[in-house]
This record gives C-alpha cells, structure tokens and sequence, in this order.
C-alpha cells in the first residue's frame, strides 16, 4: 500500500511539474525594442518574426505598447523565447 501510495505521489508531483513549463504567460508589457522586433513581460524577453500571429485588436508588432496587457504564446528553443501569438489581455 505506502509502495502504491508513493507511486501516486510521484506521478502527481510530475503532471504539476510538467505544468511549471506552460508555453503561455500574461502580463504588462514591461518594454518594446522595435530595432529587434522584442517585447518583455514579466522580465522575459521574447522574440517575434514573420510568422507570430496577432489577434484581439492587435495586427503587428506595430500595436504593442508599453503598458499594455497580452498574454503570449510562446516556444523556448534553449536560448530565447519565440512568440508564436501575442493578444491583448482582458
């Protein structure tokens, strides 16, 4: 029983460990470089391209402001987070 008591334990320790690597994040736009086409919410700086998507009033990179609060999706190569959608947050 304490064998299948620990099992149980573990596998809930990994699913919420699993979940502390989300690919999303929601918070005020901190800073917007547009020279390298970057934004930074909550001390994350993420990267945009081509082929990040805007939705929810926002068209482009252009639309991002200071102050403002998206919520993004994002992938995590190793070295830099790359937005794949950015949308305002309600």
């Amino acid at each position: 029983m304490l064998k299948r008591i620990a099992c149980v334990a573990s596998s809930l320790t990994l699913t919420f460990a699993a979940a502390a690597h989300a690919d999303d994040i929601e918070g005020e736009i901190e800073a917007v470089d547009g020279d390298n086409q970057t934004l930074t919410v909550q001390g994350i700086t993420f990267h945009t391209d081509d082929s990040t998507d805007y939705d929810d009033g926002l068209s482009s990179f252009d639309d991002l402001e200071v102050g403002q609060r998206v919520e993004i999706d994002f992938d995590y190569d190793g070295e830099r987070h790359m937005a794949t959608e950015i949308e305002l947050d309600d």
